[in-house]
């Protein structure tokens, strides 16, 4: 597992795979994907493939990806903001 992989590249995959396409990429079909699903592929590269660190998890609330070793609850699925405890 790469743990050098950044929040802010988790984000940026996160965009992409929602349709957001780097400027430096070409493509006329980009992926679509909800929020939601986007993560879901995250989460098969963090579990399975182990390619993305296990610590990214997106907030069940607002959707902000965010870093458990560092802010929010891996429990709860909740980041700073939103937490209610």
């Amino acid at each position: 597992m790469d743990e050098s992989i950044t929040q802010e590249q988790v984000e940026q995959f996160y965009e992409f795979l929602q349709g957001e396409v780097p400027e430096k990429l070409d493509m006329k079909r980009p992926p679509h994907l909800s929020g939601p699903m986007a993560f879901r592929i995250i989460y098969y590269l963090q579990e399975v493939m182990h390619v993305i660190p296990d610590r990214y998890e997106r907030c069940i609330t607002c959707g902000y990806i965010y870093d458990t070793q560092s802010e929010g609850s891996s429990k709860t699925l909740h980041c700073d903001d939103c937490r209610r405890d």
